[in-house]
């Protein structure tokens, strides 16, 4: 299934095309034969060609509406396949489709089609189809416009180069002490933690904390988060603190500010009353391959009763975590190098 909605959302075409083929894959487009099943209504028939139940393959590849168009766009050696096929099988193998059509490639069309085909059917049901004389060229000029359009995005915003870099956490410099923070929103919003880690330049826990917040945002937990562990650092009398976050994010409101209406201000300020004491605080982004034990903290926290907890050693199910940052253990991930 992870194939099947790449191939989805790797089409050449609007987002809004995207979209409803991925609705059709996950297949929750509200057909008759649906509608039926739901008693929303009394009859599954097509109402367009009221000679067969309306199910979503009906609607987009079946119906004589449809039908005659997909005959006329797909090679003649290859209808017999292309009409047998059931619904999930047939969107993969046409989406995946490297071929060229018509001049263009075949999935562009094909989601294109499916697209036109749908909205023909909603046009025929509530009367608000335009007049086109020929549904055919229509499509394939269609896809052609869509081609153009997307090559010319492709030559003005390439995309970024990309390599695959190995990540880990890397201990502070001698002196500094290490915060790690993360916070998560199961929902966003939803039930809602943060957490906090304190560690010195051999990766020992210098002290932690849990926060069962409740319900709130990600942001919200994020920031959260990078308040109690400043409070935490400031309470140890440390005094050269340097703190990562993997929510870019928040390390931009904390670095470049925010404005005071942001909903969000009233904890950036927080923060900022404690960073612009009397120490040094760096802030950075990291990825969250180096930011492993914060997440499995944050996921512990979930696990705890509402509010704050205090961990002078490290609990015992993020401990094997704390190791493997200790020794290095680095993980796979695709960085942007351009």
């Amino acid at each position: 299934m992870e194939s099947f909605f790449s191939r989805i959302w790797s089409v050449m075409a609007p987002e809004r095309v995207r979209f409803f083929l991925w609705l059709v894959g996950k297949q929750c487009v509200m057909t008759n034969a649906e509608r039926k099943r739901r008693h929303l209504c009394d009859s599954d028939i097509c109402p367009v060609c009221k000679g067969g139940v309306e199910t979503l393959i009906h609607i987009i590849r079946d119906c004589p509406a449809m039908q005659g168009i997909w005959t006329r766009l797909v090679p003649a050696r290859k209808q017999h396949e292309f009409f047998m096929k059931p619904l999930l099988p047939w969107l993969y193998e046409n989406l995946g489709e490297d071929g060229v059509t018509f001049g263009v490639p075949w999935s562009t069309l094909f989601g294109m089609s499916i697209w036109w085909g749908w909205k023909w059917r909603c046009g025929n049901l509530f009367g608000e189809n335009g007049k086109c004389r020929d549904r055919v060229r229509f499509l394939k000029d269609l896809a052609k416009e869509v081609l153009t359009v997307s090559e010319a995005c492709l030559t003005q915003n390439p995309k970024p180069l990309r390599e695959e870099r190995m990540i880990r956490w890397i201990q502070p410099q001698t002196g500094w002490v290490k915060l790690n923070t993360d916070g998560a929103s199961r929902g966003n919003p939803g039930s809602a933690a943060a957490d906090g880690v304190l560690r010195n330049n051999y990766g020992e826990w210098c002290g932690g904390f849990a926060l069962h917040i409740g319900r709130c945002t990600a942001p919200v937990a994020e920031l959260w988060g990078v308040y109690y562990g400043l409070c935490f650092a400031w309470d140890r009398k440390i005094v050269k603190l340097e703190v990562e976050i993997d929510s870019e994010l928040v390390v931009g409101f904390l670095t470049t500010g925010i404005g005071d209406s942001h909903p969000l201000s009233f904890l950036v300020h927080l923060c900022h009353g404690f960073i612009k004491r009397d120490w040094e605080v760096r802030i950075s982004h990291v990825y969250r391959e180096a930011n492993h034990l914060a997440d499995g903290l944050a996921n512990y926290a979930f696990t705890l009763a509402l509010g704050l907890h205090s961990f002078v050693e490290a609990p015992r199910d993020v401990i094997s975590i704390l190791q493997d940052d200790v020794l290095g253990s680095a993980y796979p991930r695709n960085v942007c190098i351009s």
